[in-house]
């Protein structure tokens, strides 16, 4: 279903994403007239990236969200991009033909998607990626898993915020555990000789990352509906709507902040 669960903040840290720091593990695969599905494309700019690597071919970038996907056709524009489109659409139940696309990609898209016993919601999204896939093409996809993250120092309201989405992950029962992808990929019906892995490690060491970082992570707190769930849900106090977006904030101008995360990337082939 259609939804506008993308605050500003969660937009403009999306919009820093690129094909070179989010898809380098399969863009060498990448042929010029191929067809191309960007699964959770957000704003656009991986999408539009990828659309410069098939000149000949054409990309297509859904989302969830009416507001990404606006900002997406602003971008397309903005860009003058001839070959990519962009509509919005459910990865659950995509509005394609079997055997569409060469390539169909996700980016931290699968993590997000609620378990209905007793079907897991990463499997379920690999098998529409699977579908609309033609016969010897490529579904990729790079996800986090949460469990791998380094947060130094460890201010606590950092770490009260970090469980805030632990708690909250668990009550909309989805799976932010990248590590599990390439069973996911089997259970989609991938054999597991035709499933390739790798990781790569996502961090923000620098002082303008961290207070970027921080300053990006206190926004979507405020702006988002984390913190009214968690005092709804029992998961936070009052007190803490203001003190862990301020946290972040604390974290951010330390001169030896520094945070880690794994994201584990596969590229299954059909």
């Amino acid at each position: 279903m259609p939804s506008d669960t993308y605050s500003s903040s969660m937009l403009q840290t999306y919009s820093v994403r690129t094909a070179a720091n989010t898809s380098a593990y399969f863009v060498p695969r990448i042929k010029p007239d191929m067809n191309i599905l960007d699964i959770g494309c957000g704003p656009g700019s991986i999408t539009l990236d990828l659309a410069a690597l098939v000149p000949q071919g054409t990309i297509t970038g859904i989302d969830c969200s009416i507001t990404a996907i606006d900002s997406a056709q602003n971008l397309t524009q903005k860009r003058q991009v001839k070959n990519a489109s962009f509509k919005v659409a459910d990865v659950l139940n995509l509005p394609f033909e079997d055997e569409t696309f060469d390539i169909v990609c996700a980016h931290q898209v699968l993590i997000h998607l609620p378990n209905e016993t007793p079907r897991v919601g990463a499997v379920e999204g690999l098998k529409e990626m699977r579908r609309v896939c033609k016969p010897g093409g490529l579904v990729c996809a790079r996800e986090c898993d949460w469990r791998s993250a380094v947060i130094h120092p460890p201010v606590p309201e950092v770490l009260e915020a970090m469980k805030l989405v632990e708690g909250l992950t668990a009550l909309k029962r989805t799976s932010p555990y990248g590590g599990m992808a390439r069973s996911w990929a089997e259970s989609a019906g991938f054999k597991a000789a035709d499933i390739e892995a790798s990781a790569a490690a996502v961090y923000y060491t620098s002082p303008e990352e961290a207070r970027w970082w921080g300053e990006t992570m206190a926004q979507r707190l405020e702006q988002g509906s984390s913190l009214d769930k968690g005092i709804k849900e029992g998961l936070i106090s009052q007190d803490q709507r203001d003190t862990l977006p301020l946290g972040w904030r604390k974290w951010s101008e330390q001169s030896d902040a520094l945070f880690s995360m794994t994201d584990v990337q596969i590229v299954c082939k059909k």
